[in-house]
């Protein structure tokens, strides 16, 4: 019992370790969006909106920067996929406490409100 309780100990760190990354990259990814100018938003929303690039973190990313704004609205109703990426993102960011969580964390919030 001792060695599997060893395995199963560190597949929940390296889980943890995974996840912590992932919202790192997503807060940092956030500083870098929301400080861009609504056409490079808009821009970059096309861009991952392609038969060959179809991101919708991305595009959840550029309309949360733009939340507040009718343009971002608009796309969010026809953007089913980016909506569960906002919850989704909503969900992982929650429980963290840095300005930038709480920036995001309102922004989607205005957005899906």
């Amino acid at each position: 019992m001792g060695f599997l309780d060893i395995v199963a100990g560190l597949g929940k760190a390296a889980g943890k370790a995974m996840n912590d990354s992932m919202i790192k990259n997503t807060l940092s990814m956030w500083d870098k969006v929301r400080s861009a100018p609504e056409s490079r938003l808009m821009d970059y929303y096309e861009q991952n909106n392609t038969r060959e690039k179809n991101n919708s973190m991305n595009r959840a990313m550029a309309l949360a920067a733009m939340a507040g704004s009718y343009q971002a609205r608009q796309l969010l109703e026809k953007d089913e996929s980016a909506r569960r990426s906002l919850r989704n993102i909503r969900e992982k960011i929650s429980l963290e406490n840095s300005s930038s969580a709480e920036r995001l964390r309102n922004a989607i919030d205005q957005l899906l409100g």
